[in-house]
């Protein structure tokens, strides 16, 4: 059975959300789900040298949430959220 995770985000990585509307719901519903369904992973993975690990990103309403699990402590750190890149 998968465990679920505490989430934790510091609140300067919302900022660069809307203030409102559908995208910043989609994003803050992620946010809340993300504990119980971080155990699948994110939609891609890439090295972060300033963390020194492999993160997890996911891509909700065209932002790039950047996470990883701290699995001794059972929490998600969310590090960034930003526009994710173009991909057209």
């Amino acid at each position: 059975m998968a465990k679920d995770y505490r989430v934790f985000a510091h609140l300067e990585v919302l900022d660069s959300l809307p203030k409102s509307g559908k995208r910043r719901a989609a994003v803050i519903q992620f946010l809340q789900i993300l504990g119980q369904v971080a155990h699948l992973g994110g939609d891609y993975e890439r090295d972060d040298p300033d963390l020194d690990r492999t993160v997890s990103v996911s891509e909700i309403s065209g932002f790039a949430i950047t996470w990883w699990i701290d699995e001794p402590v059972l929490e998600v750190k969310v590090v960034d959220i930003k526009l994710a890149a173009n991909k057209g």
